[in-house]
């Protein structure tokens, strides 16, 4: 029974050790062990809390990261300093001693001895006697101190990932002056028709994105860091980037802005808004989707409509053919509008 407690506190151990591995150091989205079953946990209860009382979702919502970065190192350092415990436990009394009196052998005296050693702060009332135990308290402290050092490190990094999302984000809304429309973004991108010179702030914009999407595999938690304000939420960055390249794609004439068209701007801008898209919803996101309706279309056709008004009263031409334009404006939004609204629907972000 002894030998069977410190093979599951040993267990323990290195599970924990390889979640930190995992979610600090190999920089891919899902790849963590417990971390981000742990946030999904956490996202779930508290949209269960939100259902309860609605009125509070946004405040309570807001405040989501924050309690999983918290729940995060405290569960690292709880199942450390627990595995560790339950390798002392079976020897207090002959291989860990009281340096007075009779050794306590409940196991809340080895979670104290454990506590001390790994928080690097010593005890002098319980000492081990082996040369075994006093290795393993020295492993202990040292991987304490290792642990405390990544864990800032990995909160400082977080932080900073968050500023530059939250960056990016508000430098999008306010580009379309306030509206949150991809329409307003491309129609100011190309005020008064000029278009030429837009492919570099497109590729700027692509770049951002694709920042966003390396920023999210490093940190996964990033994603439920989820504020009152829509215009920072993921969703809301992800529908302005790929729609403004459906509109270019769909909506503008073909022939007088082909080197825009089959540029390498638009180009990475499509494919950083689908990759990561493509990404949450393989790691993140339940595996059912939101299927698109007859309905659905006529609103996203009449959305096309109404960017090609406001494209065409800032000067730029549009396509020739309208209703062509449409058909291929649903059809693009047809592969992504799925995955975005499942995203936002997940993240309770109403776009």
């Amino acid at each position: 029974m002894d030998l069977l407690i410190q093979l599951a506190g040993t267990g323990i151990i290195i599970l924990t050790l390889l979640d930190i591995y995992l979610t600090v150091l190999f920089h891919r989205l899902g790849s963590s062990v417990v971390s981000m079953p742990l946030n999904r946990g956490i996202w779930c209860f508290l949209r269960l809390v939100t259902q309860v009382i609605p009125s509070k979702s946004d405040r309570l919502l807001a405040h989501s990261g924050s309690i999983m970065i918290v729940a995060i190192l405290a569960v690292w350092a709880a199942s450390l300093m627990s595995g560790f415990a339950l390798i002392i436990f079976p020897e207090l009394g002959s291989a860990i001693q009281a340096s007075e009196g009779k050794t306590p052998t409940d196991f809340i005296t080895a979670l104290y001895y454990s506590g001390f050693s790994f928080t690097t702060l010593g005890t002098g009332d319980l000492v081990p006697k082996t040369a075994t135990y006093r290795l393993l308290t020295l492993l202990e402290a040292a991987l304490g101190f290792s642990s405390f050092t990544i864990t800032i490190t990995y909160l400082l990094s977080v932080y900073n990932a968050l500023i530059t999302r939250n960056t990016f984000a508000l430098s999008l809304y306010h580009r379309t002056d306030g509206t949150g429309d991809a329409a307003e973004l491309l129609a100011r991108l190309g005020a008064s028709g000029e278009l030429s010179g837009i492919q570099q702030d497109l590729s700027n914009m692509a770049r951002d994105l694709i920042e966003l999407l390396e920023l999210q595999h490093s940190y996964p938690v990033l994603i439920y860091f989820r504020f009152r304000e829509t215009y920072y939420t993921l969703p809301r960055v992800i529908l302005l980037a790929i729609d403004t390249a459906s509109l270019i794609k769909s909506a503008l004439n073909a022939e007088k802005y082909r080197s825009l068209l089959h540029s390498t701007a638009v180009a990475e801008l499509w494919g950083g808004s689908t990759h990561i898209l493509s990404e949450l919803s393989q790691s993140i996101l339940p595996k059912h989707r939101i299927k698109c309706d007859r309905q659905m279309e006529l609103v996203w056709r009449k959305r096309y409509y109404d960017a090609v008004e406001r494209l065409s009263a800032e000067g730029i031409e549009t396509a020739t053919d309208r209703e062509a334009g449409a058909e291929l404006y649903v059809a693009l939004r047809r592969k992504w509008q799925p995955l975005l609204t499942t995203l936002s629907n997940y993240l309770a972000v109403d776009l």
